[in-house]
């Protein structure tokens, strides 16, 4: 076992993970994170040739791990029971990842039907096609396991520039809810997690089609780099928490979403007043309680 990790890590080793958008960003450092920790890992990804190079990555700091590669699009929920379902049989699964995902900004009313769609499809789709083509597996063989729901801060709080975004988060977030209720009998447990933005190659995608108001919104909570969100979100799991907020900032805004949404709002609201037009609001404009 590798030092860099502490005790909790024991609890992958010799656990058989699958990780949607496995090859990239999180996912990618949530499965060289797996890797250091003795896990058998499968990759899955719409396209192959940044699985191949996850692959090889992976084993060139981990030779003894065993790594599968999947390439199936978790939006299609045929080819999802096809290729997953079909390797699970051969391969049962421990702990689900659902990663995978999609994130365009902009303006809700700038955003055209499919890119709503597209959203839904992957964000909040994908997940529960995964789930439900390898859950019925886990309960039958009744050893219990984890499904964990990557979210985003946004999975609890709507900002300008976002709406498509949020509202496939949310989604997911009520998913995990009643999921989590729902398995634990089984042993089953179930996490959510929440990261602010993290440094990866989608968001760095993002940022060239990010409104400057929404710019000046999410530059308020410090930008986290994708190991750090992978090992806060395995040290969660492995400590059985349904909600995992990495970095101490995003838990505060989290908090604060809670007890004074409306403080929230006003500080988002002065955010963009200021970057459209220079001139901050001067006072809230709703009630704090609100």
């Amino acid at each position: 076992m590798t030092t860099r990790f502490g005790s909790w890590a024991q609890a992958f080793a010799g656990k058989h993970v699958l990780i949607t958008g496995g090859s990239l960003g999180i996912g990618y450092a949530l499965a060289e994170a797996l890797a250091a920790m003795g896990a058998e890992l499968t990759l899955v990804a719409r396209r192959e040739a940044p699985l191949a190079e996850a692959t090889a990555a992976l084993l060139a700091v981990a030779p003894k791990c065993v790594v599968h590669t999947c390439s199936c699009d978790v939006a299609d929920g045929d080819a999802v029971a096809q290729v997953l379902g079909a390797h699970a049989a051969k391969h049962p699964v421990d702990v689900v990842i659902n990663n995978a995902g999609v994130v365009t900004p902009g303006r809700v009313l700038d955003l055209d039907r499919a890119a709503h769609r597209r959203h839904m499809d992957v964000n909040y789709w994908g997940a529960f096609h995964v789930c439900e083509t390898l859950l019925p597996g886990m309960i039958a063989r009744g050893q219990g396991g984890h499904v964990v729901n990557v979210g985003s801060l946004l999975s609890v709080m709507g900002i300008y520039g976002y709406g498509a975004y949020c509202a496939s988060k949310f989604a997911l977030y009520g998913l995990s809810e009643c999921l989590r209720a729902e398995l634990w009998p089984h042993g089953i447990r179930v996490s959510i997690v929440l990261p602010p933005d993290t440094d990866t190659p989608m968001h760095r995608e993002e940022l060239a089609l990010m409104p400057v108001e929404t710019k000046a919104i999410t530059g308020n909570v410090k930008m986290l780099s994708a190991p750090f969100v992978a090992e806060a979100t395995l040290r969660g799991v492995a400590r059985g928490q349904f909600e995992i907020v990495p970095g101490a900032e995003s838990r505060f805004t989290v908090l604060a979403q809670r007890l004074v949404p409306g403080l929230v709002r006003w500080f988002c609201d002065r955010a963009q007043a200021k970057a459209a037009t220079g001139a901050p609001l001067a006072a809230p404009p709703v009630r704090l309680g609100e």
